[in-house]
């Protein structure tokens, strides 16, 4: 644990679980168990064939793990600042982030209409590689999680750091870096499973737009969250932001 008394986990302090696999740095969030059992035996069901239902089951599986990024990430930031903050009208970025969740669910469930069931077989094994089950300090948890470079880690680790301390001419730099930290979050989620269905042109095009819509929402949301707040609550977000990053 840093000077700063940032919650960025390290590894050398965590209880190890027989089954993990995942080596640091990594990116997590935290998952729902009922999320995790249910991707964990739909991944067993459908390794030998996938019926309609388990594709209507993987389609809403899929949307609850990606929707639940927003749930930690965003609102629950919202939720922590308004309460240090009265003062600060958040309602039109929560109205963003809703938006944001609603339109995962519309297009999700929409282009499921146009998937064949066998395409989906690669999706829930990639989400499968996702999920782990982390002692990061207390109990044993079900997590997404996903590796990024050591580079990048250090990066946002200082980044982290120099906002916790309220350095706002290095504003711009974390804002970068946090928006590069969306964009793997985002990759992972979304566009690696979009990519591995391996799409008809319409629905390819289409579910791009989305996406590029979904991000450019998240990244605004993230900009205008971060500028709107006073230098005193820098250290709360700094704080946040950290229990997703495990170095």
């Amino acid at each position: 644990m840093n000077a700063l008394n940032l919650d960025i986990v390290n590894m050398d302090q965590m209880t190890p679980l027989v089954h993990m696999a995942i080596q640091p740095p990594f990116f997590v969030n935290t998952l729902q168990p009922h999320v995790a059992i249910a991707l964990e035996k739909l991944f067993v069901r459908t390794r030998t064939q996938i019926t309609d239902e388990d594709k209507r089951q993987a389609i809403e599986i899929l949307i609850e793990a990606s929707c639940e990024i927003i749930d930690t990430g965003l609102l629950a930031l919202l939720d922590n600042l308004s309460a240090q903050n009265p003062e600060l009208d958040f309602a039109e970025m929560r109205e963003k982030a809703e938006e944001v969740k609603a339109k995962a669910h519309r297009y999700m469930r929409w282009a499921g209409g146009y998937i064949a069931k066998d395409r989906l077989t690669p999706v829930i094994g990639h989400y499968q590689t996702l999920i782990h089950q982390l002692d990061l300090g207390s109990n044993p948890r079900y997590y997404l999680a996903f590796n990024i470079s050591t580079e990048f880690a250090a990066d946002l680790q200082r980044g982290l750091s120099m906002l916790a301390e309220g350095d706002t001419d290095a504003l711009d730099d974390v804002i970068a870096l946090l928006v590069q930290a969306l964009e793997e979050t985002m990759n992972e989620l979304l566009i690696k499973p979009k990519d591995l269905m391996q799409l008809s042109f319409v629905v390819d095009k289409t579910l791009n737009g989305v996406l590029s819509f979904v991000i450019a929402l998240y990244k605004h949301v993230l900009r205008k969250t971060i500028r709107k707040l006073p230098k005193a609550s820098y250290p709360h977000i700094a704080a946040h932001l950290s229990t997703f990053l495990v170095v």
